[in-house]
This record gives structure tokens, sequence and C-alpha cells, in this order.
């Protein structure tokens, strides 16, 4: 009898464990469906790139003029044919020199607004007379640009602060060009007045400059509307 039982017991143990694992098994077969994943989104962000080379110069706007410049070689009283009539404003220019191109590299248009800042003198002696104000106003300086480069092809003038220069994305480029003229005959002063300052300015004044700033700002956007 006791045999009998053990035998029993050892068959409930067995019946006990297949049924345990048969569940296990059920419970993997016919579990509910699921997937999962993983993945990720990329946005490209626009390039903004605006180069400037100055002149022969990567990164500035420094240009030195290779030609000096002098006052009109003209007597105020003379006259000379078409190129002077007596009496009237005598004035020299440098012509126009290419003082930097500005490029777009970027992905969306900008403009671009170009200035040129005050006339500064320098000078081996005291302003006295003529006065520093009176040596200024003898010089201005001209900014040009056009979309090719040649002198020729800057045609359109920038005047300051509020020329607003289109640039347009992807290799767009503008050449700016600028000329400085000297004008002997301004306001109040004139004639043999005006030579005694042109002769006092060349045997003083060493040189002449001007600031010329740019600032480049977002013209276009991406997507496009």
């Amino acid at each position: 009898m006791t045999k009998r039982k053990s035998v029993v017991s050892k068959i409930l143990l067995l019946v006990v464990l297949l049924t345990l694992v048969s569940c296990c098994f059920l419970g993997s077969t016919f579990a509910r469906y699921t997937s999962g994943g993983s993945g990720s989104a990329t946005l490209n962000v626009a390039k903004w790139a605006i180069d400037i080379k100055g002149g022969a110069t990567e990164g500035g706007m420094d240009v030195d003029f290779a030609e000096k410049l002098s006052p009109s070689k003209y007597d105020y009283e003379t006259s000379v044919g078409d190129e002077y009539t007596a009496g009237t404003t005598r004035s020299n220019t440098t012509g126009k020199l290419l003082v930097a191109t500005i490029s777009n590299n970027g992905d969306v248009g900008a403009l671009v607004t170009v200035t040129a800042g005050e006339v500064e003198v320098t000078a081996g002696t005291t302003f006295s007379d003529p006065t520093v104000e009176e040596v200024k106003e003898v010089f201005s300086i001209k900014l040009w640009y056009g979309t090719s480069e040649g002198a020729d092809s800057a045609t359109n003038a920038i005047t300051s602060g509020s020329t607003e220069i289109t640039l347009n994305a992807t290799n767009g480029v503008i050449y700016i060009y600028a000329e400085v003229i000297w004008t002997s005959d301004t306001e109040n002063i004139t004639g043999t007045d005006a030579d005694e300052r042109d002769t006092w300015i060349g045997e003083n004044v060493t040189s002449v400059s001007y600031n010329i700033s740019y600032t480049a700002v977002q013209n276009t956007e991406l997507p496009n509307a």
C-alpha cells in the first residue's frame, strides 16, 4: 500500500510539472502581438555665410589707394575748353578702386548696407590756418557697387546709411568700389585762398582715410513660402 501511494504521488507530481510546462508554452504562443522600434528626425539648418574680401586682403576692408591724389591743375580764373570753366569748382578724383567683394555662400538671401564714415586727416604739423575742418571739407568719398567685377560695371551709387543691396543666396556676389575726390573750391574758400589751402595740404598732410563698414541681414527664409 505504501509503495502504491508513492507511485501515485510521483505520477501526480509529473502531471503538475507537465501542466506548468504546457502553460508556459501556451502563454508564449498565444500572447497579444506587440511590435516596437526607434528612429530619428533630422533637420538641416540653413547655412548663413557672408564672406568679405577687401581689395586683395581676405577678411577685411582695409585698402590702400595705389595712386596718390593731388588737387586740380587748373587755376580758378582759367578757362580750358570743355574740361574746366573759369570760376567754377575745381576737383580731381582717384577714380574708382575696388575696396570689397562681398559674397553670399549661404542658403538664404541677405540685404547688405555699406557705409563710409567721416574723413580722417593725418598731418605732420598742428592744424591752425587752415583748421582741421577746413582741410576735411576738401576731401569726400563716393561708394559704388555692381554685380560683376570692373569699375565700369559699378554704376550704382551707395548713399550713406540708406542703400540696401540685395545679395542673393548661393554664390551671390557684389563688388564695392570707392573714389576719393579732392575739391579745391568749397563754400567759403575759393580761388587763391583755395590754392593756398591746397598748398598747405600738399606740404603737411600725409594721409586721408575713411572707415568703411558693412552690415548684412537675412532677407529670405527656408523653406520657401
